[in-house]
């Protein structure tokens, strides 16, 4: 329901062009808050936006799927939020995106952040874990805690089963590395660059290989023990990451999970006559054996996970953050420029040029 204010918002006024709009200020439904935003982190796939109008749904067009700050209305039927209470949000495509000065969110949604834990990093990490943990889960069915600490252990075989994460240093494969880590799995084989494989390992990982390295499917298949890759997942989904998860998943039955979007050609955008971004797999460009199905994993479909809608954001997360049990991944935060959308256009930037190395761009809200 609108209250008949307005706020400051920043993103997309037509393809391509950034720019600020007055966007009306929601009070929150029953079930929702009311966020005052002080931090909002970019994602590749708000990149996606800006370059290529991905997932545009019309304008103006915010972006954004992190926000951090304090509530300052609750729904009716809001249990375990109150107003002042410092929180992060996983926002959804539409109007209630991370970039403006006041967010609505569903209660569900919406974590606690602990006492001691920088708002800026909830707010970089949370759609990224919710990655993590509905690919992990959802498009292999692998079992998760559903508590923490968790109530039940691994089943040993289960536990020692390799899995394989391609591209652990993106924001999506930190949390999948750091999702089976948490459940008990045991031998989680990570490829990375140089520079980001001591993180990665201490993210859990059992193995860290150079992708760039030429004997990188030996070494892989090494640290599998003599045991088939099973399971394999893609956060980074070009034609040479799928290429390579091939040579080392071949056992039918194996299943591999692409994030979408899959990019076909080069990694420029497509509005400089580069990749194809793409929300299936064509069969042309499918390097796998026959039996190895590939799974497309749509992250905002977690909610359709019951038990993950009701306590992954309200339970879960919290105490793997109190108990340091997932770490939030380098943030570099972007406080320069006056306004609100100089910082956005820096934090494209940023991306575009491919300068924040592993880590995510959140905005500094607190604009004078």
């Amino acid at each position: 329901m609108a209250s008949g204010k307005t706020h400051k918002g920043v993103g997309l006024l037509e393809p391509h062009v950034l720019g600020q709009a007055d966007i009306p200020t929601r009070s929150p439904g029953p079930d929702e808050v009311l966020i005052k935003v002080a931090f909002a982190a970019i994602s590749a796939v708000d990149a996606h936006a800006i370059d290529d109008n991905f997932y545009v749904m019309g304008f103006p067009a915010l972006v954004g799927l992190g926000a951090s700050g304090e509530v300052v209305e609750v729904g009716s039927n809001v249990d375990g939020i109150k107003v002042g209470d410092t929180v992060a949000a996983f926002t959804q495509p539409g109007a209630d995106r991370a970039t403006q000065q006041y967010v609505v969110a569903q209660a569900n949604r919406v974590t606690k952040i602990p006492a001691g834990i920088p708002q800026a990093e909830v707010a970089g990490l949370i759609d990224n874990f919710v990655c993590g943990w509905h690919t992990v889960s959802s498009s292999f069915g692998l079992p998760l805690p559903t508590t923490i600490p968790p109530s039940n252990a691994l089943d040993p075989e289960v536990a020692s089963s390799p899995i394989l994460v391609w591209g652990a240093g993106t924001g999506a494969g930190t949390y999948m590395v750091q999702a089976l880590h948490v459940a008990g799995y045991k031998n989680i084989i990570a490829t990375a660059s140089s520079r980001t494989a001591p993180a990665i390992l201490s993210y859990g990982a059992t193995h860290v290989f150079d992708y760039n390295d030429s004997e990188v499917a030996a070494k892989i298949q090494q640290a599998a023990g003599g045991k088939p890759i099973k399971y394999a997942l893609d956060p980074v989904c070009t034609q040479s990451s799928l290429d390579s998860i091939s040579k080392v998943v071949n056992t039918p039955g194996s299943k591999v999970a692409l994030l979408i979007p899959i990019k076909m050609g080069s990694i420029k955008s497509v509005s400089e006559g580069g990749a194809q971004l793409l929300a299936e797999l064509p069969a042309d460009c499918n390097p796998f054996a026959k039996g190895v199905e590939t799974v497309i994993t749509k992250t905002f479909e977690w909610e359709a996970n019951e038990q993950w809608k009701r306590s992954l954001l309200k339970d879960i997360l919290p105490a793997l953050l109190s108990s340091k049990q997932v770490k939030p991944q380098e943030v570099r935060l972007v406080n320069n420029g006056s306004t609100l959308l100089e910082r956005l256009k820096e934090a494209h930037r940023l991306m575009k040029n491919n300068e924040l190395r592993g880590a995510k761009a959140v905005i500094d809200f607190n604009v004078a």
